[in-house]
């Protein structure tokens, strides 16, 4: 059985909770921290995340978030963050 598969997407938010760890620096992303997540295509009705910290997300990352989206500004956000912090977070990722 063969199956197309779907190119990963991303979103920015606030951490919910301290269970993910950063697949950067390993690290815990700590509740209510920005985050930078990989909504990534497994199968079929099967689909996973992973997570980063702001910081840890490297250029190659930035990459696939603009081929993805078109732009750091079209990257869909989390109602949660403020507009100064997310003014600073594309700043950050743009950089």
């Amino acid at each position: 059985m063969t199956f197309k598969t779907k190119p990963n997407t991303y979103s920015l938010g606030l951490a919910p909770s301290s269970r993910a760890k950063c697949r950067g620096c390993k690290g815990v992303v700590a509740k209510g921290e920005v985050r930078v997540v990989t909504h990534a295509f497994v199968r079929p009705n099967r689909a996973t995340y992973f997570v980063r910290h702001v910081r840890c997300t490297t250029a190659a990352c930035v990459a696939s978030m603009i081929k993805a989206h078109g732009s750091i500004d079209s990257v869909p956000v989390g109602s949660s963050i403020d507009a100064e912090t997310l003014a600073s977070i594309r700043a950050q990722l743009s950089a």
